[in-house]
């Protein structure tokens, strides 16, 4: 299976700054985050994948083509950043027009038109004008126009920008939707780590333009060795006062009968045992509590700071 993205060695710079420093990374999954904090590089890797930037060295393949002369570009779809629309025009108006522009003739380009502005939810606002369209409103149109011609890859540039919590929702839905259905694969740009944990799959984390993560957010997880969830033979209350001793907070999970506990900085995992032991109770599972995303997220960052 080729990587969705792949990158090997590319520098970018404008002027004195180094936009992105040797980012070599090989990513798959159906649907990617391209996240970090604001200034790290991420619209600038989008472009050069979108063929509009070139690197001054390195190189970079989508869907397994290299990114040469932009023959790649006809699987590509891409919605830029910010709320644009073409003035004057209705929402269905918008989307046969880009269809027109990818070489469908005006008949086909309306029925396209219609059938990219329902599966993004805007069947019924097809005939308004898409200058009183709402901000949520406007990213689902830019959505439509990006699949009008049916791409593999469908690049989106920092696009829940601006959306209430509502409109984001649905807006994350409508990606979900996309990626695991029948439509194309995604590459999401963004700053917002929610957007990526909901709607993505695998995630590459940026920061000063160099690779700090590259892989399956499955794979993220930070184990914290202070926090861990247990599964007793017996009665969990008993564990759990065993534990007080040896820990900052225990908590016991009912119905399921577990028991969470996040140890003293001076205790370590050895510590349950001997709780365990005191109780009377066996333990029939231990398991590391795995962080948020948002911890993880802070680990590789801080992991590479610190070396």
């Amino acid at each position: 299976m080729s990587a969705l993205l792949s990158f090997e060695g590319v520098n970018k710079t404008f002027g004195a700054t180094k936009a992105l420093t040797g980012v070599t990374a090989n990513i798959t999954g159906r649907s990617v985050g391209l996240v970090g904090p604001n200034g790290a590089g991420k619209t600038t890797l989008m472009k050069i994948c979108l063929g509009l930037l070139v690197p001054d060295s390195g190189h970079v393949s989508v869907l397994g083509e290299r990114v040469t002369g932009g023959g790649h570009l006809a699987r590509l779809g891409f919605a830029a950043e910010g709320t644009g629309h073409l003035p004057d025009l209705t929402g269905l108006e918008c989307v046969a027009y880009a269809a027109e522009l990818c070489g469908f003739r005006r008949r086909a380009a309306l029925l396209r038109a219609h059938e990219m502005l329902d599966l993004v939810g805007l069947d019924e606002a097809r005939y308004r004008a898409a200058e009183n369209y709402s901000t949520g409103m406007l990213q689902r149109a830019k959505v439509a126009m990006a699949l009008a011609h049916g791409p593999e890859l469908l690049l989106l540039d920092e696009p829940t920008s601006g959306l209430d919590p509502e409109s984001r929702a649905d807006f994350l839905d409508l990606l979900q939707h996309l990626a695991h259905g029948e439509g194309p694969s995604i590459v999401l740009s963004t700053h917002i780590l929610h957007d990526v944990e909901r709607a993505c799959d695998s995630c590459i984390i940026l920061q000063d333009g160099e690779v700090r993560y590259a892989g399956h957010l499955s794979e993220m997880g930070v184990r914290d060795h202070q926090r861990y969830t247990l599964r007793p033979l017996g009665d969990p209350r008993s564990l759990a006062n065993a534990l007080g001793q040896f820990a900052e907070t225990v908590q016991v999970n009912t119905p399921e009968g577990t028991v969470s506990v996040h140890l003293k900085p001076t205790s370590s995992v050895d510590s349950i045992w001997v709780a365990a032991a005191e109780a009377g109770v066996e333990i029939v599972g231990l398991e590391p509590a795995r962080s948020s995303f948002e911890d993880a997220f802070m680990a590789s960052l801080g992991e590479r700071n610190e070396h």
